[in-house]
């Protein structure tokens, strides 16, 4: 066998390459392009299925929407509506809960698989779903549970859900619109305002469609909110659809009453219009037939009877027409009419209906009589026909009703009066007075409403069903006696209700005569007075009550006219003063104060207001019988009692005994503070004088046994200077104790003279600075127009030497103290602050009283008395000092002194 020798040139090789790259690049893009094709055939599939979901949601609410448009049974929708959301959503439970007014709540419709609990009707309280989650849901927000553990379910609403084993919830809001009428006005001409389609709208929360998945938890999807929040409007639709269905029956029934009423009313009218054209065409029959008859009843009619042609001239003018407007037949016979002239409108109308041959209804107007006096007349017109039934004129009968409507509109007010009277009203027969008595004819709507009885049960019967074991028989015996005399009478008496309960009535009864003067009727008008007679028994027991209170009690209750003069005093005045009450009625109530007293004890009480409220007490000093003096703390108050003219009510207590005895306590408790003063004082003043004295003894001791240190100048000098200074200290505690003593005694030196404040203030703080071994930084500020004071130079001293010292003494070394000085209109200021220790705020209270210290002092040298020196050099000046502080942060003292000029000094 022989092979071919097959040789590959470098060409050959590189296209082998470039079709090996081919089919590489071909492999690759088949795949890109399959793999596209995969997505794409995916990306439908799911574009499909979501297309069929979103058609399956569509269907649904359609369907539901359907349902609500073929059926106006709102329930028979919402048992639909959970139906299909249970079955399309796969859940465990579906319900539609219903929010009540009071904030409760219920569950209105449900489906529910039957392995759980079903809670339809279950009312729940207002707790389940508090108001305040209310306006969230109203604006529309929805609310998913995925696992009722997860972190942002409450805790309350968690335990809630595991009752009925919800896993996972979905909630959409059912919302309403709730008219709100703009027009109060129309509003209250209907008799339903809730059916008003007019007016403001603004949504509320109707209830809630609640999903529960039960079985496990549950991820809803967006798709599955968006359905129940259509499904939520389309129940919204529902329920405002049954609603207004509900409203239109309402109204439909409402329309078909008016429409009824009207009917019949108009079928009345047709009737009267109908009898009243049959009695005019008789009429006319017989005005044809008898033409000497009619002027017969024309000349004796009553009425005013006149005839006019068709160009309204008088033709016949009868005797009562005369009698009643004046004019006589010869003055209008052949003249035009003045009574009814063509331009009168309502005239022209009738005579257009008149020469239609229509007879027109009576009409009632007001016109003028001759002499120009108006009168009310009612008048009627008819055609006047010749022998070949053409209508040549008018015939018109007028009947004067000036009385008589002046009377219908007495009589009109009159029985609105006893209709609407809130007293009872009862008409009865005149006769007989005895046994049976009367009957009863009448009765107005308080008398049925005050008794209970009716209008038919008691028309025919006697006044005496009224009565009962505790009427009283001699007020009916005199009642009697009145009517037997036809006298009218008032009397007041127990009565009975339909019910037997009992009421007290006050009644007068009058006679009513006919015009020849027999009577005919009594009339009672009677007033339920039982609330009056409760008030009289109330008050009455109540003045016994308050009566026995005030005449037995210790306090003294006087009432006084304006100048004073006592008008009562209760008995009480004999235990405390000594005075019956009978020798003092009548006496000016100010004689008896004293005269320390007098001025401000008579402005308080005759200047007492009506509230008591603000009724402010008082103490004088009263007269005693036996010639001694008792205190008498007091409370006035004015008041009219009905009159023209006020009193005044003072109610006094003794309070002698009372006073006695709080002077005893404040003396008591006065001596216990000295003994306390003084003892804080000798334990100070032995403290502050030992140390001092000790150390001046222990420097004259060495100086005294020690030679060498005699002979050592520095050493001499140092123990030299400690006891300058321990004399100086003890000379310095002398000066501030010395002071305060003054102070108290009042003989505290004050000599003022004028003074640059702010030079004085300067020089002051460099002597400090020089003796200043802690080498703080004093500054000094002044502020304001520089002026000179009239102030006491050694007093000034003190104050800026003790304040300047604390802020010193209490502030660590190379710290800051500001002085700050300022003129203004009111005087100048003094203010000094330190970053020291500062003060408690438990300490600030007894800032300025001897020989207090603040707890956070330790053990820095002091004695309690630099502010109290300060505060009683303050008060000569007639100045304010006042201090804040801080912990560890520093203390400011701020003085104020007025301006003094050499007279006030």
């Amino acid at each position: 066998m022989q092979f071919s020798q097959i040789s590959l040139t470098p060409n050959s090789l590189s296209s082998l390459h470039y079709v090996g790259l081919g089919i590489g690049v071909s492999l690759l893009v088949l795949i890109i392009i399959y793999w596209v094709i995969s997505q794409q055939i995916n990306e439908r599939r799911r574009i499909e299925r979501t297309l069929q979901q979103q058609t399956e949601r569509e269907r649904l609410v359609n369907q539901i929407a359907q349902q609500i448009r073929r059926s106006l049974d709102l329930d028979k929708v919402l048992a639909t509506t959970v139906a299909e959301v249970k079955q399309f959503l796969q859940v465990d439970r579906v319900l539609i809960y219903r929010i009540w007014e009071d904030g409760t709540g219920s569950t209105v419709t449900e489906t529910v698989s039957p392995q759980y609990t079903a809670i339809l009707g279950q009312t729940f309280p207002e707790e389940v779903f508090p108001k305040e989650y209310h306006h969230a849901y109203t604006l529309g927000k929805t609310r998913t549970i995925k696992d009722i553990r997860q972190f942002d379910v409450e805790p309350c609403l968690a335990e809630f859900l595991q009752q009925f084993a919800v896993q996972a919830k979905l909630v959409v809001p059912i919302l309403q619109e709730r008219l709100e009428p703009e027009d109060n006005h129309s509003t209250q001409l209907l008799q339903k305002p809730q059916y008003i389609p007019s007016g403001t709208s603004r949504p509320y929360l109707w209830g809630l469609l609640i999903a529960h998945q039960c079985s496990q938890p549950r991820q809803w999807h967006p798709w599955e909110v968006e359905l129940m929040q259509q499904l939520s409007t389309q129940v919204a639709i529902a329920i405002q659809q049954s609603e207004l269905y509900e409203q239109l029956q309402h109204l439909n029934i409402d329309l078909e009453n008016r429409v009824q009423q009207r009917t019949q009313e108009l079928a009345y009218s047709n009737t009267l219009l109908q009898a009243e054209v049959i009695e005019r065409q008789q009429t006319e029959v017989a005005l044809r037939h008898t033409n000497q008859t009619l002027q017969s009843l024309i000349n004796a009619s009553p009425r005013a009877i006149f005839t006019v042609d068709l160009d309204n001239y008088i033709k016949v003018w009868n005797p009562a027409a005369e009698h009643i407007f004046g004019w006589t037949e010869s003055e209008l016979l052949n003249q035009l009419n003045p009574i009814l002239p063509d331009n009168l409108e309502e005239y022209r109308a009738i005579k257009q209906s008149v020469m239609a041959g229509i007879t027109p209804p009576s009409l009632e107007i007001r016109r003028p009589r001759k002499d120009g006096t108006l009168i009310e007349i009612v008048f009627s017109a008819a055609p006047l026909r010749d022998d070949r039934e053409i209508i040549n004129g008018i015939v018109v009968v007028v009947a004067d009703i000036t009385e008589q409507k002046r009377q219908a509109e007495q009589v009109r007010l009159l029985q609105s009066v006893v209709v609407n009277s809130n007293d009872a009203v009862l008409i009865t027969e005149a006769e007989p007075i005895d046994p049976p008595g009367p009957r009863i004819l009448y009765v107005n709507k308080a008398f049925t409403e005050t008794t209970g009885y009716s209008l038919e049960e008691v028309v025919g019967k006697t006044p005496r069903i009224l009565q009962g074991p505790k009427t009283d028989r001699a007020v009916l015996d005199r009642v009697r006696i009145a009517l037997s005399q036809w006298q009218p009478v008032t009397a007041e008496l127990i009565n009975y209700r339909k019910n037997g309960s009992e009421f007290w009535v006050e009644f007068s009864i009058v006679p009513v005569a006919d015009r020849g003067g027999y009577y005919t009727h009594w009339i009672a008008v009677q007033r339920d007075i039982t609330e009056r007679k409760q008030i009289e028994k109330a008050l009455r027991w109540s003045e016994e009550r308050y009566r026995s209170l005030i005449e037995n009690a210790l306090d003294i209750v006087t009432i006084l006219e304006g100048d004073g003069t006592i008008q009562y005093i209760s008995p009480s005045v004999e235990k405390v003063l000594g005075y019956s009450p009978s020798s003092l009625v009548g006496e000016n109530f100010f004689q008896l104060i004293h005269s320390e007293d007098f001025v401000t004890a008579c402005y308080r009480i005759t200047n007492a207001t009506e509230e008591p409220d603000v009724a402010l007490p008082i103490e004088f000093t009263c007269h005693h019988k036996d010639g001694s003096w008792r205190t008498l703390e007091a409370i006035s108050q004015r008041f009219t009692n009905g009159s023209d003219f006020a009193q005044i009510i003072v109610n006094s207590r003794d309070i002698t005994e009372r006073k006695r005895l709080v002077e005893l306590r404040t003396a008591l408790e006065h001596e216990k503070a000295l003994g306390i003063l003084k003892a804080r004082f000798f334990s100070m003043a032995s403290h502050e004088f030992r140390t001092p004295l000790s150390t001046a003894l222990a420097a004259a001791q060495i100086l005294e046994n020690s030679p060498q240190t005699w002979q050592d100048t520095e050493k001499r000098s140092r123990n030299l200077l400690r006891i300058q200074d321990a004399v100086k200290n003890m000379v310095q505690l002398l000066d501030d104790i010395l002071t305060i003593n003054r102070a108290e005694a009042g003989r505290l030196e004050f000599n003022p003279q004028w003074l640059d404040l702010e030079k004085f203030c300067r020089n002051f703080i460099d002597e400090v600075c020089l003796g200043d071994a802690s080498n703080h930084i004093l500054e000094f500020r002044c502020e304001g127009p520089w002026q000179i004071v009239y102030f006491d130079q050694k007093s000034l001293r003190s104050i800026l030497g003790n304040i300047l010292s604390n802020a010193i003494k209490y502030s660590p070394k190379n710290t800051r103290v500001k002085c700050f000085l300022r003129f203004d209109q009111f005087g100048a200021t003094i203010q000094v602050a330190d970053q020291g220790i500062g003060i408690p705020l438990s300490d600030q209270k007894q800032l300025f009283e001897p020989f207090n210290r603040g707890r956070n002092v330790r053990n820095i040298p002091g004695t309690g008395l630099g502010l109290v020196v300060v505060k009683k050099c303050v008060d000569l000046h007639q100045g304010k000092i006042t201090v804040s502080s801080e912990i560890n942060q520093g203390t400011t003292v701020t003085i104020l002194f007025p301006h003094i000029n050499p007279v006030q000094a």
